[in-house]
């Protein structure tokens, strides 16, 4: 099996469909700058005021699927053309408007710094503008979110230096997991339980395995089988500091399982939020329920966010970065 490749670039003309300049030569390039998560619109206050900035806040700035708390899926910050100075111009995500110019959209990459993400939008009028970002908006989101996914992996992998050899042994794969995380339980179920220490509470990375059969076994649906196992795991390891206190996700509210793919495997990706029976904690949660014919088993590899009256967007981020760092080396 190949090595999982980390970075992974997006070619603008098959992702976003667009028109795309050869990309500038990043080797004389600063490095560019800005919070995870966050876009510079570069757009005129007039529009930003108007139905085209509401537009704008509406597709970029919609609240993520699975926290608790209403947080936008990015940060904007909105600058008028006049104020875009040079440094603002080193950001790692921008999204330039403009009118009285013929209609172009366009990705450049590595314009001023690397890596950078820019994004030209030019139409002759206001609802010109409008309707190309409409038909765009969902493109320039899957290059911002992948983009951003990959820095937040090269952070992972910057920061794992730990060889963990319980993973081997346990689940025949490796995951770069920041030397930040410490080993909590360790089962021979098997089930590995790395926590990592927040001012306000924690993250936790969990992995564990069920037999395919268990989980494809023409009773219930696969998804519910996937959740009613979450809920055995739950309720067996993950307890909490309180008596009779453990994690569980309620079948009843809407969870959101998509099929995805993991190196050449298919996966169920799974979001939503996690709560504790016979105590108070809540969070959001993502795992991947990989299906492993090698085998015969579905591993779930999860992350559960506490984080009580913080943001939480960001560190779903560093748990999903994590994942996707797999590799099964046996294989």
């Amino acid at each position: 099996m190949k090595h999982l490749v980390f970075y992974l670039l997006v070619v603008a003309a098959l992702s976003v469909g667009c028109k795309k300049n050869t990309e500038t030569a990043a080797v004389n390039l600063k490095q560019s700058f800005g919070n995870r998560n966050e876009i510079v619109l570069v757009i005129d206050d007039s529009l930003w005021v108007g139905k085209l900035g509401d537009s704008i806040r509406k597709q970029l700035a919609k609240p993520i699927v699975g926290s608790t708390e209403a947080e936008p899926q990015f940060d904007l910050v909105q600058l008028d053309p006049k104020i875009f100075t040079t440094r603002a111009k080193m950001a790692r995500n921008i999204v330039l408007f403009s009118t009285n110019t013929v209609n172009e959209f366009l990705l450049q990459k590595s314009v001023n710094a690397t890596p950078q993400n820019y994004f030209f939008l030019r139409a002759q009028n206001t609802d010109d503008l409008l309707k190309m970002f409409h038909s765009k908006a969902d493109s320039i989101v899957a290059v911002f979110r992948t983009s951003e996914l990959n820095e937040e992996t090269h952070e992972v992998v910057r920061s794992s230096t730990n060889n963990l050899n319980e993973l081997k042994d346990f689940f025949g794969c490796t995951l770069k997991i920041p030397d930040a995380y410490y080993l909590q339980v360790k089962n021979e179920f098997p089930f590995l339980w790395y926590q990592k220490d927040l001012s306000s509470g924690s993250l936790n990375l969990v992995l564990y395995e069920f037999p395919i059969a268990e989980i494809e076994n023409n009773q219930q649906p696969i998804e519910t089988n996937l959740l009613h196992a979450r809920n055995y795991i739950g309720k067996e390891f993950l307890k909490t500091a309180k008596d009779f206190g453990y994690v569980v996700t309620n079948i009843q509210n809407t969870q959101t399982i998509s099929k995805e793919k993991l190196l050449e495997f298919p996966v169920y990706k799974i979001t939503g939020n996690w709560e504790t029976a016979n105590d108070f904690l809540k969070g959001p949660f993502v795992c991947y329920a990989i299906r492993d014919d090698y085998y015969k088993r579905y591993l779930f590899i999860e992350g559960y966010v506490n984080n009580p009256f913080k943001n939480k967007r960001d560190q779903l981020l560093e748990i999903e970065a994590i994942i996707k760092t797999i590799n099964f080396n046996e294989h």
